[in-house]
């Protein structure tokens, strides 16, 4: 009970630490990505947190394993660092028995993994995806900043003021191309004092309607150029009316995937397979850790960290690439649990070696010793 208790908090705080820096590492890539769109006008600012939050879920799911997998690997490198593992080993506790030990926070990682799983990604992949939709169904101008080129549907757009309401834009620039049926390119180019945005109803279609200004149209590689004054123009701006079903199996709910799969739907499969594989990852790890943790005082606990930690990684894309040649009906689902069998057998098997050579090497001392 000791023992369980000593290295249950040793894990966990080291799983702990791992997972947060993990988490910042990886979260400052989508970080950067967000900024950027952004910095695009593709989203607001204000919905970063948001966004970030609702995805943190995906990414834990995968981190929660991995920052277990390697501190298991760094407990139980410092456990044969300070010989703390002879002096179990000399009371009679080997390693099959700390395994046992160990069984109830593997049910407990098992468990967080699995509501990250089977829920709390799914779920939060539902409300980014359905963020993202109403994002690009809100009002155009919503999104606008005055005083920079961004891009509106196709087209390049400059406004240097916006109206209280932000219904209209002043003082507008707006540049496209359109490929002609010659293969040219036609280069035109608006200038409006106002710009204000139209939705066609019976088409569904949104309309950009300027107001009071200059239409030049230009040919690639020629001075001249044509010029038509309006004083009402209008031109048709890819900006959905309506918000997107969520369609993407990764934010189906558990239930809805089930039933799919059930049904015969690959994808569905595929993203069930998945969710499946995540919590069995844990027990796999453990045993493949506290196999290769193994090392002499004087190698260092960190000799096998990064071998071990390839050995990792190769299980998850392994599971990624089985469950890819699933969804395309290339294998049946049996390929991935032999995946899973495969790896849970070599931990099996690198945990048992140990014995195994002990028990090899009884047996021939005991050959050479018998008379014949």
């Amino acid at each position: 009970m000791i023992i369980r208790r000593y290295l249950s908090m040793q894990l966990l705080v080291t799983c702990l630490a791992v997972t947060s820096l993990l988490t910042l590492i990886l979260m400052g890539g989508r970080v950067i990505k967000y900024f950027g769109m952004a910095a695009d006008g593709r989203l607001d600012a204000s919905l970063l947190s948001a966004v970030l939050l609702y995805r943190l879920p995906g990414f834990l799911e995968l981190i929660i394993p991995l920052s277990f997998f390697i501190a298991v690997l760094l407990v139980f490198g410092r456990l044969y660092i300070d010989n703390e593992m002879a002096v179990l080993q000399s009371s009679g506790i080997g390693r099959w028995q700390l395994v046992t030990a160990l069984l109830p926070i593997v049910l407990l990682m098992t468990l967080l993994v699995a509501a990250f799983s089977f829920y709390l990604t799914p779920q939060g992949n539902y409300l980014s995806e359905k963020l993202f939709s109403k994002q690009e169904s809100r009002n155009t101008f919503d999104m606008v900043k005055v005083g920079e080129f961004q891009r509106l549907g196709n087209n390049m757009l400059y406004a240097r003021a916006l109206s209280a309401d932000k219904s209209q834009l002043l003082d507008v620039t707006l540049y496209s191309q359109k490929d002609k049926t010659d293969g040219s390119t036609q280069q035109i180019l608006l200038y409006a004092k106002q710009a204000t945005r139209l939705f066609d109803e019976p088409t569904g279609l949104t309309f950009l309607v300027l107001q009071g200004g200059r239409r030049y149209e230009f040919a690639p590689n020629k001075i001249a150029y044509n010029r038509l004054d309006f004083d009402e123009y209008r031109m048709r701006i890819n900006t959905q009316a309506v918000e997107k079903e969520v369609k993407r199996a990764r934010s189906f709910s558990s239930d809805l995937i089930y039933h799919k799969q059930q049904q015969g739907d690959l994808l569905a499969l595929g993203e069930w397979l998945w969710r499946c594989s995540l919590p069995c990852l844990v027990l796999t790890g453990l045993l493949l850790a506290i196999a290769l943790a193994k090392v002499n005082p004087r190698q260092g606990r960190y000799l096998k960290l990064l071998p071990a930690i390839l050995l990792y990684v190769s299980l998850v894309v392994m599971i990624g690439a089985v469950r890819n040649k699933i969804e395309k009906g290339k294998l049946g689902q049996v390929a991935l649990w032999s995946v899973h069998g495969f790896y849970l057998g070599l931990a099996v098997f690198l945990l048992a070696w140990e014995d195994i050579k002990l028990r090899y090497q009884a047996w021939r001392y005991q050959q050479q010793g018998t008379p014949t």
